[in-house]
This record gives structure tokens, sequence and C-alpha cells, in this order.
């Protein structure tokens, strides 16, 4: 066999084995991640494979015109992905809006990379934004100290607030989650908590002159990855066995707080919106499932990535506002310009359907 017969089986071996790696991470969004533990890892390569089979495209239309639809035939199968990734600019909504929200996990006001030293620059930030509704996630504050009595200074802003804070507290914060509102609280509750995790999902309804919404603050379950450790060579395998295992756990602990959700909102007699920190990509399985109940406000009226980490990971999009039909989303921002905390604030403004 020639050496030219050899090159071309190994062409065709490789772009098989690319749209072959393609597909399943595609159909990896459909599966369960409690059905394989592989699963979760197969979804995070998917902007990878797509951006692989993009670059194929170009020089393989000009040299290899019948193998280029192979990776043709990935990036259309990909296009839901693409459109999850990236949202062209669209133009500027002239629909006037109900209500405004803000969604931001504040890393319990300290410091950026120095959780040793509360911030006011993040708290003022907070503080002084007026939209009408405020979801925070990791949030945390000090009634014996004015500076980082965040909820009184809420309060002389005009907002009701519902503070949740676990039994996990200490002398210096009570950290937590809140959702502060610029109308009355009419009725507040949890959706699910563990008392020993900042994390769970909290509500509130609020009667807006003729109309009453309830707002989600969400914050799922992270995979509390120590990026800094796989800077070190050292006992490589074990923490790559370690990473494996926790990025499997936070899929599953996700998986079973979304179907929580999901079920109570089906039970919601009222328009209502979602919003808060995930955890969770374009390319999850969760992320997937939410999307089959809900609207993702940043795919409706969005633009540009949206990447919402502000961290190593600047690449990740895991704060989300998702609305349901009565709910209409008319802009939405991720907040690049405000970098205090490892997260970007999302701002979105919405209408309600009569």
């Amino acid at each position: 066999m020639s050496r030219w017969s050899i090159r071309k089986i190994q062409v065709h071996t490789l772009l098989s084995l690319l749209s072959v790696a393609s597909i399943l991470a595609y159909a990896s969004v459909l599966i369960p991640p409690q059905f394989f533990w592989l699963i979760p890892l197969m979804s995070y390569g998917i902007p990878v494979l797509i951006a692989i089979n993009f670059i194929l495209v170009i020089p393989l239309l000009f040299t290899k015109r019948k193998r280029v639809l192979y990776p043709l035939a990935c990036l259309i199968l990909g296009l839901p992905f693409i459109l999850d990734t990236y949202r062209f600019s669209h133009q500027e909504s002239t629909l006037a809006y109900d209500f405004s929200v803000l969604s931001y996990n504040v890393k319990l006001f300290r410091e950026y990379k120095v959780y040793n030293k509360f911030s006011k620059e993040l708290i003022e930030t907070a503080v002084k934004d007026t939209s009408d509704f405020k979801c925070f996630q990791e949030f945390s504050y000090n009634n014996r100290w004015s500076a980082l009595d965040v909820p009184q200074k809420m309060k002389e802003e005009g907002y009701y607030a519902y503070i949740y804070t676990p039994e996990m507290r200490d002398a210096d914060h009570n950290p937590g989650m809140a959702l502060f509102s610029k109308h009355k609280i009419i009725d507040k509750g949890m959706v699910w908590e563990n008392p020993y995790s900042i994390n769970g999902v909290m509500y509130i309804d609020v009667k807006m002159d003729q109309d009453t919404i309830r707002l989600y603050n969400v914050h799922l379950a992270s995979m509390e990855l120590q990026l800094g450790q796989y800077k070190q060579s050292d006992h490589y395998l074990t923490k790559i066995k370690d990473l494996f295992q926790r990025l499997k756990n936070g899929a599953i602990n996700r998986s079973n707080q979304i179907e929580q959700l999901i079920l109570h909102t089906q039970n919601c007699p009222y328009p209502y919106l979602i919003a808060g920190d995930f955890n969770d990509t374009p390319y999850s399985y969760n992320y997937h499932t939410l999307s089959r109940y809900y609207s993702n406000v940043f795919e409706k009226v969005g633009q540009g990535f949206g990447f919402s980490f502000n961290s190593t990971l600047f690449f990740l999009r895991i704060d989300h506002h998702f609305t349901n039909p009565e709910i209409e989303p008319v802009s939405f921002e991720v907040d690049r310009s405000i970098k205090t905390s490892d997260h970007f604030p999302t701002r979105g403004l919405y209408r309600i359907n009569h």
C-alpha cells in the first residue's frame, strides 16, 4: 500500500473519530448525569469540538472537498449550541418595560481574591443599583457594623427584603442568599435549602399595581473546584480523579435541585421569572432541561457571548435569567464593567403580558 493511500486512510479515520466524538457530545445533553460519570465531561467538550470542526472546514473545502462533509455536518448538527453560545447584535427594543431585575453573585461581599477582607466598593455597587428587584447569591451581612449592614442600607433605599441564612454562619457575617424588592412582598419561601450550605432556591411574590408576579433567586450546587491545585504537577492522577468526581457530583446535585424548581414553578399561580447562579453552562443536560420548560433571556434578547464568570475560566456563562410565557424580556446584559466579584452582574428589563 502506498504512502498516499495510508495517509488517506489516516485522514478518513481521524475525521470519522471527530464526527463520532461530536455526535456523542451533542447527545450527552439529553442524558441525565446520573446515568454515566462521563456524561458531564462530554458536554464540556462541545465548544472545543465545534471549534475544531470549524477550523477544519476551510482547508478541507479547498483540498479534500468530499471529506469537508464530515466537519460541515457536525457544524450543522451543532448549530443549536452555536446559537446558545453567541447571539448576534439585535435591534434595540422599543417596548416599554414594567420592571428590572439584577442578579449578582457577590462573593460574600469580600475583596476580589482577598477573602479575609470585606469590599466596601462591592457593597456600594449592590446597594446603589436601582433595579426593581435584586437577587443576590453568596450574600453576607453584619448588622453589628453599619458598613456591613447591607439589609439596613437596602431599607434606606426603599427596598423590602427576604434573606435566607443557613445554620453555617460565623461571627463576621451571615452567609446565604437575599431577594430585595421595591414592591411590597406578599409571600415568600424556600423551594429547597440545605442548612449547611449557602446554596438554595428562594422566591418572593409581589404585588405590582394590578399584577402579582413571582421572582425566584437560584444558587445551584457548585463543583467546588480548587483550580490552583492543577497548576502543580504532583499527584496529578489523583487530582484528575478528584476533578472528575467533583464534576459528576456537581452535575447530579444540580439535576436534583432543578427537578424541585420545575415542580415548584408548575404550581405557581402567577407569572414568574427565575434568575441566579446556576453553575451550569449552555452545554449541559441541566441547562437543556431548564430550556425545555422556560425561555432563556440571553437567547431571546442578549448579544455577544454573555460570559458571566470573572475568573480563570472566563469563557463560562453560568448566570442565567429564565421566564415563563407571561413575562416578556425586553433587554438583557452582562455588566462586565463591574469586576469586584468573581461573577459579573446580569441585568434584565421585562414586561408583563396581559
